[in-house]
């Protein structure tokens, strides 16, 4: 991602804009975890790229486009926490890299019985 100012230009990584939505995932009450496939999470836990789970970034004309695949505690109203990320991640993006941000699509992959 290149972010273009009257200085110059700044790159910044895919993986360290998701590091950054994964942090503020997992801190949106309701959210159990970030949703991957098998063979995804176990390459992502032995890559230590475990926080990146569950996030696809795409640049389009209009800014980022982010899509999260969530798991939720039950119990929790699924819409409520969905308007909650997507207002949480689309904040912290713009405060941490000031990146202009599309649409921020969000899949609910399942349900957390475990209680915490």
């Amino acid at each position: 991602m290149l972010v273009q100012n009257v200085l110059g230009s700044i790159a910044i990584s895919k993986d360290a804009i998701s590091k950054i939505i994964g942090k503020t995932a997992t801190a949106t009450m309701g959210i159990a975890s970030m949703s991957t496939g098998v063979v995804e999470g176990i390459t992502n836990k032995l890559s230590g790229k475990s926080l990146q789970n569950g996030i696809e970034l795409h640049v389009t004309e209009s800014g980022l486009d982010v899509d999260l695949s969530i798991v939720v505690h039950y119990g929790t109203r699924m819409y409520d926490v969905g308007r909650e990320l997507q207002k949480n991640v689309r904040e912290a993006i713009e405060k941490y890299t000031g990146l202009s941000i599309g649409m921020i699509n969000v899949k609910v992959q399942g349900i957390s019985l475990s209680v915490n």
